[in-house]
């Protein structure tokens, strides 16, 4: 998770550097692949659009039908190619970016939006609007007028001014996905939103978390509070216990008329059984465009438990002999070329996938990139996303590239400030 992330907030007012773009980093050169094994739909029974739609982009069919045969796949990974490189000019003076899933748009033109969270600008913990047609090349999509990226989504009480301390964002807005609204027209953002107090004291090191709407009406230049969705089964904790509970770095598909959110869920108290973190799943009604109170988390077979204080199933075997400790980072898309769902996450021991037909039933996690996570003084890959250029977001094809956040050996818990910056690198399902 990010109790990294409650660190680099206190370095976060550094003030960026000016600057313009200029990058293009091929990715090439596969490493072994991995296998791994998952449910294949039937080619007819999942269908996706191939071009931005005016509404949210739907993958249609039988979201909910049962799994059928079982085919084996191998992932390979090219080579990693740094984007942004700190106080440099391709970075545009962001830095600690990613630092959540990056959230992405098509739009008509086939060229993309996106929304960055880390230190933009004079702000830490807040969301940028970028531009890309190729996830190479990037120019600031942000306020116009600006001589460097400034952020359109910041955190309400940056300043730990008493009368908003307790507000939910407080400190922290972290986007993770961006869909079209019901009407065509607005965008929603689903974001993580951290607040580092308790009993109306400020708390160092650490955060709770819900997950938390804001509508844009300007294709995400501003951004309008909407109140949070989803939390966890937990009550807001009145004590310092697990050093971030709550509900936090989800991701979003949408299907069959729904919005489903995968997220990772820390209890309170180490002493939990769902301790230190399980996946779970809620959804809302596109007709409702994830308000709040629209949302049900899945739990023990159904989706009837409230988005907002409700229990919920694991629905990831994770844990002991699995292979994969303490999920975290947790993000769907549809492959349209396995014809399944994929649900990416981070793990102590790599990066992993599962995947899935109906949403629910999900195959075993397999570590398609193996490497020792949160290691003091080690380098890490995290908070990624697989997308592939030209499909709509929360679709991807056999080949696209994985964004990611890449720290080194410095940027650990050893002494020495050193940003973790995007880089890329290729995947193939073969």
């Amino acid at each position: 998770m990010h109790t990294m992330k409650i660190l680099r907030q206190l370095i976060g007012v550094l003030l960026a550097v000016l600057c313009l773009v200029g990058c293009n980093l091929p990715v090439a050169g596969p490493v072994t692949p991995v296998a791994a094994t998952f449910t294949a739909a039937p080619a007819e029974s999942l269908q996706t659009q191939t071009s931005p739609p005016s509404g949210p982009v739907e993958v249609t069919g039988t979201a909910e039908a049962a799994p059928t045969a079982v085919a084996a796949v191998k992932i390979s990974l090219g080579t990693p190619q740094q984007i942004f490189h700190y106080q440099k000019s391709d970075a545009m003076g962001l830095f600690n970016v990613p630092d959540m899933h990056t959230a992405v748009l098509q739009e008509p033109d086939k060229s993309y939006l996106l929304w960055i969270t880390g230190n933009i600008g004079p702000s830490g913990g807040s969301v940028a609007r970028l531009a890309t047609k190729d996830f190479i090349q990037y120019t600031d999509a942000g306020p116009a007028g600006s001589k460097r990226v400034m952020p359109v989504f910041t955190p309400s009480c940056p300043d730990d001014k008493p009368a908003c301390l307790a507000i939910y964002d407080a400190k922290y807005v972290g986007a993770n996905s961006v869909v079209r609204a019901s009407n065509g027209k607005d965008l929603l953002m689903f974001y993580e939103a951290g607040n580092q107090a308790v009993g109306g004291q400020p708390v160092p090191h650490w955060e709770y978390n819900v997950m938390a709407l804001a509508l844009s009406t300007d294709e995400g230049l501003t951004w309008t509070r909407r109140g949070p969705v989803v939390s966890g089964s937990d009550p807001t904790p009145t004590a310092v216990g697990t050093s971030q509970p709550g509900i936090s770095e989800p991701g979003i598909v949408v299907a069959k008329r729904f919005m489903y959110m995968f997220f990772q869920y820390v209890p309170n108290q180490d002493s939990e059984p769902e301790a230190p973190s399980v996946i779970q799943a809620a959804r809302a009604s596109l007709a409702s465009d994830g308000a709040p109170g629209a949302w049900k988390k899945y739990y023990n077979g159904a989706w009837t438990e409230d988005g907002l204080g409700g229990k919920a199933s694991t629905i990831v075997a994770t844990g002991k002999g699995s292979g994969c400790t303490r999920p975290v980072q947790v993000w769907p898309v549809f492959s349209d070329y396995l014809n399944a769902y994929v649900l990416t996450f981070l793990c102590n021991e790599g990066w992993f996938f599962s995947t899935s037909t109906d949403l629910v039933t999900w195959t075993a996690p397999v570590n398609f990139m193996p490497m020792p996570m949160w290691r003091s003084c080690q380098p890490m890959d995290w908070n990624f996303i697989l997308v592939t250029p030209g499909k709509p977001a929360g679709v991807i094809g056999q080949t696209g590239l994985v964004l990611y956040a890449h720290s080194d050996q410095k940027g650990l818990n050893c002494g020495n400030f050193d940003a973790h910056e995007l880089w890329v690198r290729g995947f193939k399902f073969q």
